[in-house]
């Protein structure tokens, strides 16, 4: 009779619309050596999680490997959990669309293997106190928290025994688990995982062993085995030889066997990883007693990438959630808002996170395919007023038929930029170095230079015009001593907008008794699509253009307007001015988190396109109590 009861299992996610190259990594360092590893032990159980991106790409790409999951699954050998479709993080999103979430993935591994899941994974361990409802109405019986959060841990209790939690009469068992991982935050194999912990808690008699996919395919290699099959192959045979001794189970059968020794009310949980992320973002800010705080959407709030895609998706999900008509196009709104909850995208995890150009892209895209969904066939333009950002102050929206354009009351820039045929954001670039995303974002600099800054940035303040002029003014005061000279400037900026297009009118007016001499400047980083090659950038000079092969900073000077296109969707965005300007333009790369060249043939030096930084520059010379007048113009060709 065996002495240890052991479960022993791997979950996997991955951003939605992340490359092939990345899933197909995952898929050859983890996902197939595990599955081909156990198919060949019988006796051997485990657990799987898959995320439901990940299992069109498998019926796609190796169908094979889903006839074996389906197969084994409905010989009881292998367990498949549930759990939210596109991965989100809970706390980040309604009761309403996680219901939705958990019941559709359910319902896809019930048609597909016929059978449906009892337990549900939870991305990144993330627990709300609404999940015992959530997860009951789904019909699902339990699910798995880090074994730190268990209150018997250090009480010198029987260790490894679940827990109940209990939300309005709903209840749901929660399974204490470990990671198999050694103190590098690298894949251990099982088997030394479960010594470890036999050794640090010598009176538990059950273990929960998961690991992450992702980690599997990046760390194999250290064990200095000559493949990943060769790695579970040594594992499942191990607990074959010392099968008398631990007893691999099934959740599902634990739960039967097993019963909760307590009930407890987790306020919240995260994966330790996911914890130490959102306390190194939370640092930034003057915030103590950081237990009080709510870590994941806090930390949201200080990325600026992150709070971009977090206030556009609490906008659209109110327009879908106010939308009266027809049902079906309501739905096909919901599913593009789920495929943008996508846990990844709301911080940089393993694989990159936010920071994946082909996933932050699509996310937007999934997002403004939801607004198009909605729309009526005659769609009007108009400009609307709301506090995106949750400051308390209301920014500008403006919609039409062509483009969306959001603007930020506080910097007075574009926060979003939608085509809305190609359901393409262009004002999500990011520069790592600056830590800055969004579009005409204004500096004041020295003369000739794009470097110096003359001016600390300061508050714009937001003047609300009537809505049927379809124009916001901005206000903003300057003053600085430079040179042992007061430099004291009035700055409007007012953004008017029409269906296909939209402009930029700026009017500096000095206040000081001297002339003052200075570049104004105005900033963007900008992306048509997240390859570097699928992008044409041209300068505009006297109505002649010269495309330009933009692989390194590159400046130039009495530029009349720059053009950048999407060559797959033939799409260009055209910025013009009526003033001619020096620029400066640079792209941005970031190296990518590292890969095994082992398993697929991608350099570990490969890079992620993020996107242009443009930097356009006025340089101005304005008599005293002079005024300049200058603008741009922003249009989206086809």
């Amino acid at each position: 009779m065996q002495n240890f009861k052991v479960v022993i299992g791997m979950y996997n996610n991955l951003p939605y619309n992340a490359s092939g190259a990345l899933y197909e990594q995952t898929y050859q360092g983890a996902w197939r050596p595990f599955l081909s590893g156990l198919y060949k032990f019988l006796s051997i159980k485990s657990a799987i999680y898959f995320s439901g991106a990940i299992f069109p790409w498998l019926e796609e790409n190796h169908p094979e490997y889903m006839y074996l999951l389906v197969e084994m699954v409905r010989r009881g050998q292998v367990e498949l959990l549930g759990g939210g479709l596109y991965n989100p993080l809970s706390p980040l999103i309604s009761a309403q669309d996680m219901t939705g979430q958990v019941e559709s993935l359910s319902a896809f591994i019930r048609k597909t293997t016929g059978k449906r899941p009892s337990g549900a994974w939870l991305y990144e361990y993330s627990w709300s106190s609404s999940l015992p409802s959530i997860l009951q109405n789904s019909k699902i019986q339990y699910t798995f928290l880090p074994a730190e959060y268990f209150p018997n841990v250090e009480g010198g209790m029987e260790f490894g025994l679940p827990v109940t939690s209990e939300d309005h009469r709903k209840v749901i068992t929660i399974f204490p688990t470990f990671e198999s991982k050694d103190s590098e935050n690298s894949f251990m194999p099982y088997e030394n995982t479960l010594t470890d912990l036999q050794e640090s808690y010598p009176e538990c008699k059950t273990f929960i062993i998961m690991a992450d996919g992702n980690e599997i395919s990046m760390s194999w290699e250290k064990s200095g085995l000559e493949s990943p099959d060769v790695l579970f192959e040594r594992t499942f045979a191990w607990f074959q030889k010392n099968c008398l001794e631990y007893d691999t189970l099934t959740p599902i059968q634990l739960h039967k066997t097993t019963k909760p020794s307590r009930i407890v009310y987790f306020s919240q949980c995260y994966s330790r990883r996911f914890k130490e992320y959102c306390k190194k973002t939370i640092n930034r800010l003057p915030i103590q007693n950081q237990e009080y705080i709510q870590i994941s959407k806090q930390s949201v709030l200080d990325h600026p990438l992150v709070h971009v895609l977090y206030q556009k998706l609490n906008y659209v999900s109110t327009m879908i959630a106010l939308f009266r008509g027809d049902k079906s196009r309501k739905k096909a709104s919901i599913d593009d808002i789920w495929k943008a909850q996508c846990g990844d995208l709301f911080w940089i995890g393993p694989c990159g996170g936010i920071l994946i150009p082909e996933a932050r892209i699509a996310a937007f895209s999934s997002l403004i395919e939801a607004e198009k969904t909605i729309r009526q066939s005659r769609f009007r333009p108009y400009l609307s007023f709301d506090d995106l950002n949750f400051d308390g102050l209301k920014e500008a929206i403006f919609q039409s038929s062509v483009y969306n354009c959001y603007l930020q009351s506080g910097s007075a820039s574009v926060s979003e930029f939608d085509s809305i045929k190609t359901g393409t954001n262009y004002a999500c670039g990011w520069n790592d170095d600056q830590f800055s995303t969004g579009c005409f974002k204004d500096y004041i600099k020295t003369e000739g230079n794009f470097e110096r800054d003359l001016i600390a940035v300061e508050r714009w303040n937001m003047v609300e015009n009537p809505r049927e002029e379809s124009s916001v003014l901005f206000r903003r005061e300057f003053s600085a001593r430079f040179e042992d000279r007061l430099l004291m400037l009035l700055c409007r900026k007012t953004y008017r907008f029409r269906n296909d297009f939209f402009s930029i009118d700026y009017e500096l007016s000095n206040k000081n008794t001297e002339a003052c001499l200075f570049r104004f400047c105005t900033n963007s980083e900008i992306i048509a699509a997240p390859i570097f090659e699928d992008h044409r950038f041209e300068l505009l000079h006297h109505r002649e253009s010269k495309a330009l092969d933009l692989r390194s900073q590159a400046f130039f000077e009495t530029v009349d307007g720059i053009g950048l296109s999407n060559v797959r969707k033939a799409e260009r965005v055209l910025i013009r001015s009526d003033l001619p300007f020096s620029l400066l333009a640079k792209p941005n790369f970031l190296k990518k988190p590292s890969v095994s060249p082992q398993v697929m043939d991608v350099p570990s030096d490969s890079l992620m396109f993020e996107g242009f930084s443009i930097g356009i520059g006025w340089d101005l010379s304005i008599p005293a109590e002079g005024t300049a007048f200058f603008s741009l113009s922003v249009h989206l060709e086809h």
